[in-house]
């Protein structure tokens, strides 16, 4: 027996894994230069090798519906809104003000954070009620 929202849970995982795949594509070319031989320096490459192993590995997780996939999300949140100052929204941020650009990027992968964190625990309680609920035994 399968809990009634699982398929709606995995549906938004999956949405979550659209959002990553697209920050990466759009951004194709900041994580191209990763593989340049114009490297400015080596902690900024392995930064970037971080973030983009991070955001593959989150993709191949949510897409398959497993709960590991968050992992590697919640890292890749943090490190793309810090160290590239990049929307996991696409678009949404260019129609603010350029002054206040950045603390909508802020706010939105924030955002995108806390769904994915509030998702993860609901995934995790459903895993609870379904695995761990086993028919009583008589005469205990």
């Amino acid at each position: 027996m399968e809990y009634p929202n699982n398929n709606g849970m995995v549906s938004a995982a999956k949405g979550l894994a659209v959002l990553v795949v697209i920050c990466l594509l759009r951004y194709f070319d900041t994580f191209a230069v990763i593989f340049s031989f114009n490297q400015v320096g080596i902690v900024p490459s392995i930064v970037a090798i971080l973030v983009l192993l991070s955001g593959v590995l989150a993709t191949v997780g949510l897409i398959r519906g497993q709960m590991w996939g968050f992992i590697p999300l919640y890292f890749f949140i943090p490190a793309v809104t810090l160290f590239f100052k990049f929307s996991l929204i696409p678009f949404l941020p260019s129609l603010v003000e350029p002054e206040y650009r950045r603390i909508a990027i802020v706010a939105l992968n924030s955002i995108v954070l806390v769904y994915a964190v509030l998702l993860l625990l609901r995934m995790m309680d459903s895993e609870v009620i379904v695995h761990t609920e086993k028919p009583h035994a008589k005469g205990w």
